[in-house]
């Protein structure tokens, strides 16, 4: 049987800025930041999703899915897609299917942002976010206009970053041994944005570098393991909405990101990944 979600917040509603984030913000570790820097490889991957834990007052018994990510150089920015797909059970035969997409493209001097997301639950619209931003200068601050769901201006504070400017700010931290940093992050995929973003950065086993490289038959380089904590702006809250644990090469590619909502964790883990051309500009 496919049940409508619960009228308290569902775990997808909370799931959608986590992707989004997660993503598109992986994408930034491609930018050359630094002059020992990998090249950025543009590419596709396909996730798997899945629970790692969940307490009971979820109410989420189980969740099956898949992320499909595909980022790439458009000569004059970076461009993601991420479509998520997913089914969670919630026991006693109620479960909930949901697709969700989210587009963007930023800049490459990181100073101009659109985005586009479509949240589809039972194949019905539910939500859509489209828009744009743009920061006076590095770091801001500027201002996000949403097409929709309606029309609204929000100012973006000094200190505000786009995905990709943010994880070159987190890869320069671990290159320098820096192993907390702090940032303000926009990326449209909720009406929740601006976030506070804080990190701890640090590099990962030899073994996990080993074993991503074999995994995803690629040239083995440095991995890093990230964990970020997501505190809306517009709340003045103590704990965290959600967090974020990736582990990813410095080229950009993901091996696995862990997303903790508190009473639920998921899991998204590698299934393969498909280099792009790098683009004739």
């Amino acid at each position: 049987m496919i049940a409508r979600f619960h009228s308290a917040p569902s775990p997808m509603m909370r799931l959608r800025p986590a992707l989004g984030l997660a993503l598109a913000m992986v994408a930034g570790l491609g930018w050359p930041a630094a002059a020992d820097a990998a090249d950025f490889v543009g590419h596709r991957a396909l996730y798997h999703v899945s629970l790692k834990s969940a307490e009971t007052r979820s109410g989420v018994a189980s969740v099956r899915g898949a992320v499909l990510y595909r980022f790439a150089d458009a000569c004059d920015g970076w461009t993601a897609e991420n479509r998520t797909l997913l089914r969670i059970d919630y026991g006693e035969g109620a479960e909930s299917e949901s697709e969700w997409s989210h587009l963007s493209w930023e800049s490459k001097d990181g100073l101009r942002f659109r985005f586009h997301v479509r949240d589809i639950r039972e194949g019905e619209l539910a939500e859509e976010l489209q828009g744009q931003a743009s920061l006076t200068a590095p770091r801001g601050p500027g201002l996000a206009h949403f097409a929709l769901p309606e029309e609204r201006d929000l100012k973006l504070p000094t200190g505000t970053q786009f995905p990709t400017r943010h994880l070159m700010a987190l890869l320069d931290a671990a290159r320098s041994g820096r192993r907390h940093e702090s940032g303000i992050v926009f990326d449209g995929s909720s009406l929740d944005n601006p976030y506070s973003v804080g990190a701890v950065v640090r590099q990962a086993s030899e073994s996990a570098r080993r074993s991503l490289g074999k995994r995803a038959k690629l040239t083995e380089l440095p991995v890093w393991s990230l964990r970020l904590a997501f505190f809306p702006m517009a709340a003045s809250e103590a704990t965290p909405k959600f967090e974020i644990g990736i582990t990813l090469r410095e080229d950009g590619i993901a091996d696995s990101i862990v997303q903790d909502f508190g009473d639920f964790v998921l899991l998204l883990t590698l299934q393969n990944v498909e280099l792009l051309p790098k683009p004739d500009c």
